[in-house]
């Protein structure tokens, strides 16, 4: 009886150990958010090579055709590839955001305030759109892509989105907060 509850409490232990949550061990860390005001900033024959990485940082993905050098940026479904000419100017690049699709929402709380003290504790990878829920209500619009969830907050004195991994835990991945003019 003793050796199963030992062995019992390992498989727990165990468990608790394996699941403890590390963005580090996941595929989305090695890569970036790809912002859209940064793809506007690039322009074909302008753009420089080390601009842009310092635009997008390091790219796990770099590689050399005919078309010259090629840095290529992903980040759950958004891709970003840019080709550079032999003088490591951008020549072209194609840039796809991930397509969300509407799920469902809620307009009952557009008549509250968002406390952006709140919007300034929450801490990308620990906390969860549960979390982000206890805080701010339900969401006003969800919307799912392909590996992550948008949801966006609309409030009287501004608009709340986050994103969020598509799993079980919905760990919140990046967000912004605009508030109303």
């Amino acid at each position: 009886m003793i050796k199963y509850l030992f062995s019992s409490i390992g498989i727990v232990m165990l468990f608790i150990g394996c699941s403890k949550y590390n963005p580090a061990k996941t595929p989305f860390a090695i890569y970036h958010p790809i912002s859209e005001d940064s793809v506007r900033k690039l322009e074909k024959g302008v753009t420089t090579r080390n601009e842009t990485i310092r635009l997008f940082g390091g790219t796990p993905s770099n590689s050399i055709s005919d078309r010259g050098e090629k840095l290529v940026y992903g980040y759950l479904g958004d891709t970003l590839v840019v080709y550079f000419d032999p003088n490591n100017v951008v020549g072209s690049f194609l840039y796809r955001p991930d397509i969300f699709n509407p799920v469902d929402g809620s307009t009952d709380d557009n008549k509250k305030k968002i406390r952006t003290s709140r919007v300034n504790k929450i801490r990308i990878y620990e906390h969860n759109i549960f979390r982000i829920a206890d805080w701010f209500g339900k969401y006003s619009r969800k919307e799912t892509g392909a590996n992550r969830n948008r949801y966006t907050y609309i409030r009287r004195n501004g608009t709340l989105v986050v994103y969020t991994l598509a799993d079980m835990e919905e760990r919140v991945l990046s967000y912004s907060f605009t508030p109303s003019e």
